[in-house]
């Protein structure tokens, strides 16, 4: 009879450990990391995968992409208020100084985040080309990317900004064009309720970017850009290099960028500037 009871206990304790686990992997938090999926869905590159998918990525060929930190900061302009970055590209903590979960991007940041209210205007970054629109089914809630061409940035490659967490689907469909400035969605919280963050949330805008030489990219499930890299979204605004580790290797006071801006009301600071912040600012 003591070696009955023995045993379900055990069956107890260890079915007690799986729902813990899985409790934890569900919030995104502190639990092991979760291996890749055996399968990969079909279609996607394993190549391209393991450098841009969220759980398939790996370290190594994240860092061959260009996933580093370089060390870039936004100058905020001295003449009106910007929603301001508070978790970098490539940071391994959220915006409240938490650990991002290592189920997603091996715990690194694969944007960086700007905190702003619900309903907040996202603006589009440069004039482009919508080229894939998500649902919101996964971490990153509702989100779409960009295509630019250079002559829309005035980089030397084609570049791609993706936008998440936000507030309800856009009113585009991939292959239609948007201008700078564009008002394209709504900041929301989409991504992020039921986690970490809680029932609450956290309302702010995800900023992602990439580069490649080539215009063609795989958008399927994932969007992933063909023979694509990393980019940290402040290399946008400052220009070329846009390779990671070239703009690691800048001196420190080199690594400090100004930026276009738009005001709610749909005033440029620089009538000229091809690029400028996602989101309005107001001055002062």
């Amino acid at each position: 009879m003591p070696a009955v009871i023995a045993l379900v206990l055990a069956v107890f304790l260890v079915a007690g450990a799986v729902m813990t686990a899985a409790a934890q992997q569900r919030r995104g938090g502190s639990g092991p990391p979760v291996p890749a999926p055996p399968e990969l869905p079909a279609g996607m590159d394993p190549a391209l995968a393991a450098a841009f998918g969220p759980m398939q990525a790996t370290r190594e060929a994240m860092r061959d992409r260009g996933f580093i930190e370089t060390g870039l900061r936004p100058a905020y302009p001295p003449d009106a208020k910007c929603p301001t970055v508070t978790s970098p590209f490539a940071s391994p903590t959220r915006s409240d100084g938490s650990r991002r979960s290592p189920r997603f991007f091996a715990g690194l940041h694969g944007g960086v985040d700007i905190p702003a209210p619900a309903g907040t205007p996202v603006l589009a970054v440069a004039s482009g080309t919508v080229v894939h629109v998500t649902k919101g089914v996964s971490i990153g809630g509702i989100g779409m990317v960009l295509q630019h061409a250079p002559d829309d940035t005035g980089l030397p490659a084609w570049t791609y900004t993706e936008y998440k967490h936000l507030r309800s689907m856009p009113d585009f469909q991939p292959g239609d064009k948007v201008k700078r400035g564009q008002v394209i969605a709504d900041v929301g919280d989409t991504g992020t309720t039921g986690g970490h963050y809680g029932e609450e949330g956290f309302t702010h805008l995800h900023l992602s970017a990439f580069w490649s030489s080539r215009p063609d990219f795989q958008a399927a499930r994932l969007f992933m850009p063909l023979d694509g890299r990393w980019l940290d979204p402040i290399a946008i605004f400052r220009g070329a290099p846009l390779d990671s580790s070239e703009i690691a290797s800048l001196p420190a006071a080199r690594k400090s960028v100004a930026f276009a801006y738009q005001t709610s009301d749909g005033r440029l600071s620089q009538p000229e500037a091809r690029v400028i912040w996602p989101l309005p600012c107001t001055t002062r």
